[in-house]
């Protein structure tokens, strides 16, 4: 077999293995609107605990898509709901970060900024498929 042929596979399969690995980024601009009785994004806003109603932990399997760490860098001057497959996942102080869990899958991101008003600031939906590397999501006012 022709010697640049081989080089040239084990390149291809190189850099096919290290692509799940690799971190990706996203940035998400807000989008200010009236707030709405209801907001698709989310399930529930409430961050009260019902006894016995503990979340389960992520599951982790050993499949192709591994595990990610997500992180949420909220670049505006505002305090930020965040919403985990539109569950209640933190706020987000300004200029601060959130790191929820560790996933794997398919998974939505969204995020609100919420005025006395009665506007609101949002972020995505956005969605994420874990193939493995880590994930950072940017927001902008």
């Amino acid at each position: 077999m022709n010697k640049s042929l081989i080089w040239a596979s084990i390149l291809g399969i190189t850099a096919l293995v290290a692509i799940p690995g690799m971190a990706e980024n996203a940035t998400s601009k807000g989008v200010k609107t009236q707030a709405s009785a209801h907001d698709a994004n989310v399930n529930s806003d409430n961050m009260t605990n019902m006894a016995g109603h503990a979340v389960a932990p992520p599951v982790k399997s050993r499949g192709l898509n591994g595990t990610c760490d997500i992180r949420v860098s909220n670049q505006t001057g505002l305090y930020v709901q965040f919403f985990f497959n539109g569950n209640p996942a933190g706020t987000i102080g300004p200029w601060g970060a959130l790191t929820p869990n560790i996933t794997e899958g398919n998974a939505s991101l969204y995020a609100r900024a919420v005025f006395t008003d009665g506007s609101v600031l949002t972020f995505g939906p956005r969605a994420l498929t874990c193939t493995g590397g880590d994930f950072t999501w940017t927001l902008t006012p």
